[in-house]
């Protein structure tokens, strides 16, 4: 079986050598570093032979060894920094293989070939610095033209580890969403931040909003970017005046209708800044980055995008498809057990509605260990978000508006937003959800719609993930039911609940008496 070239590009001191050694190791290939090579045969440094041949006559050298490796399989090739800048080398190398471009800032360029012993012609002048930026400005659109990682401030087996994921093939999973007038792709695989640009089509400006907790772990992962917004975490940031500060960002840097916004996040950046994309300037492309699992199962597809207000979550907002959803699960490994867990909510959700071999694979996933909770492996994760998700693509696809069937993803979710609303959002979205579940399967048991092993089912699956199965005393039941007086569900003026006759068989009615509702809430304090 043939193995396919890896051939890295980008500007000096973005660490090709370094990462390209590692990267070989990882995946026992040989490694070609371009200008080694040239300087064995021409038995001289490239400086001196800039000074001796000229750059032509190099650049002569670098295209004889274009074809040259293009004939070779399993190799790493770390190029020069222009190698792949000229049109012949690049076509004649990306036959052979994947390209990929390091990127890294020019204060840790400039520091890096500081440190080396190479002669490098071109930063022989007075203000390397200003000399470093002004190249990279001249490169940007042909760096540009490849898929970029950056290597700031990371190590470089790190970066090595990421691009190797990237070598078995077309390993990411693509689920095709259909919505009125647009056609989008939710993409879910190991390490796809860095070829966002080129996954989603994206071609003019990119503004990346994200937030103070996701910036510094991910940001610099999506690559080149025009404008980076970074907003505080948490729920109580997802307001019309955060909203309101990132329209002025936009306009102040010249953000127009042809960019394209990433949302790079969990669900308050999702929802925040698909209504920000559905809104600047009568809307605006947007790409789902959700970095959190609640994100990846729940927020990120669908269109519904929304800020909060004082009487409830998400009251104001407005319906506007993404251009397309990628979904890194590389990211879930930074999750707390806490978050991963109220992620995993979602999961049991669309498992109970409409796929019980998913519930049955949750139930035997063995999430508990000797040392306590554990995640899964980043590809099992894979194939869960990807076989939940399509739960959720089926509904709305055929329900894009939310009228109709697509109530069914409220499942749980009326007692849930009343429980977090009253708990001041001290309980999680995800918390909450397990909380709802529970209540609504109760609620369906009290009715006589399902028998009791559904109910235990419900309780069992969600303790196995570590969820809670009961609300906290604190919470008032009368209080609760006032709340959920606000749900957006209503219909005439009366509450509609999502109820459980079977694992895979709900049904919506609002003929459920009050009285039966405060009992249920009452026998599930604890």
């Amino acid at each position: 079986m043939s193995k396919t070239n890896i051939i890295l590009t980008g500007f000096m001191g973005t660490g090709k050598t370094t990462v390209g050694k590692n990267l070989a190791k990882k995946l026992n290939y040989a490694f070609v570093d371009t200008d080694h090579l040239i300087e064995e045969r021409i038995g001289m440094s490239i400086a001196e032979y800039f000074k001796q041949e000229g750059e032509d006559a190099f650049r002569q050298q670098e295209a004889l060894l274009a074809r040259e490796l293009a004939d070779r399989e399993g190799h790493v090739i770390s190029t020069g920094g222009r190698f792949m800048l000229d049109p012949g080398n690049a076509a004649t190398l990306s036959k052979t293989g994947r390209v990929f471009c390091l990127v890294a800032t020019p204060d840790e360029i400039l520091q890096r070939v500081s440190q080396d012993d190479h002669v490098r012609p071109l930063l022989q002048v007075a203000n390397p610095l200003e000399n470093i930026v002004e190249l990279l400005q001249q490169r940007k659109e042909g760096y540009g033209q490849f898929p970029q990682f950056v290597t700031s401030a990371k190590d470089p087996e790190a970066v090595a580890s990421d691009l190797a994921s990237f070598n078995t093939g077309d390993q990411d999973m693509r689920l095709a969403i259909s919505s009125p007038g647009t056609l989008y792709e939710f993409i879910v695989g190991g390490g796809l931040l860095p070829f966002v640009s080129q996954l989603a089509g994206i071609d003019g400006q990119i503004a990346v909003i994200t937030d103070s907790t996701v910036a510094p772990l991910y940001a610099q992962s999506c690559g080149a970017v025009d404008i980076k917004i970074i907003i505080p975490p948490g729920r109580q940031h997802k307001t019309l005046a955060t909203a309101q500060s990132i329209f002025e960002q936009l306009l102040e840097k010249g953000f127009d209708r042809s960019g394209t916004i990433i949302a790079l996040g969990g669900t308050v950046i999702s929802e925040l800044a698909g209504f920000v994309a559905a809104t600047y300037m009568r809307g605006v492309d947007c790409v789902q980055c959700p970095t959190s699992l609640l994100a990846m199962a729940d927020t990120s597809i669908g269109g519904k995008t929304g800020i909060d207000v004082a009487q409830s979550k998400n009251l104001i907002g407005a319906f506007r498809q993404p251009k397309a959803v990628i979904a890194d699960v590389a990211t879930l490994a930074s999750l707390t057990p806490k978050a991963f867990s109220s992620g995993m909510a979602e999961i049991i959700k669309h498992s109970l509605l409409a796929d019980s071999d998913l519930l049955e694979r949750i139930e035997s996933g063995g999430w508990k260990s000797a040392d306590g909770f554990q995640q899964p492996a980043l590809a099992e994760m894979q194939s869960l978000v990807a076989r939940s998700i399509q739960v959720k693509i089926n509904i709305i696809q055929e329900d894009p508006f939310d009228e109709g069937r697509r109530i069914f993803l409220n499942l749980g979710h009326t007692f849930a937003n009343a429980i977090e609303q009253q708990s001041g959002y001290t309980i999680s979205h995800g918390e909450a959800v397990a909380m709802g579940l529970v209540a609504a399967a109760h609620l369906s048991y009290r009715l006589d719609f399902c028998p009791g092993k559904v109910l235990e089912r419900v309780e069992s699956v969600l303790q196995s993930v570590n969820l809670p199965t009961r609300i906290p005393v604190e919470l008032e039941p009368t209080a609760l039911i006032s709340a959920m007086s606000s749900d957006k569900k209503k219909k005439a003026g009366k509450l509609r609940y999502v109820l459980l006759k079977n694992i895979g068989e709900v049904f919506v009615t609002d003929q459920v008496p009050e009285a039966a509702v405060l009992e249920t809430l009452h026998q599930l304090r604890g």
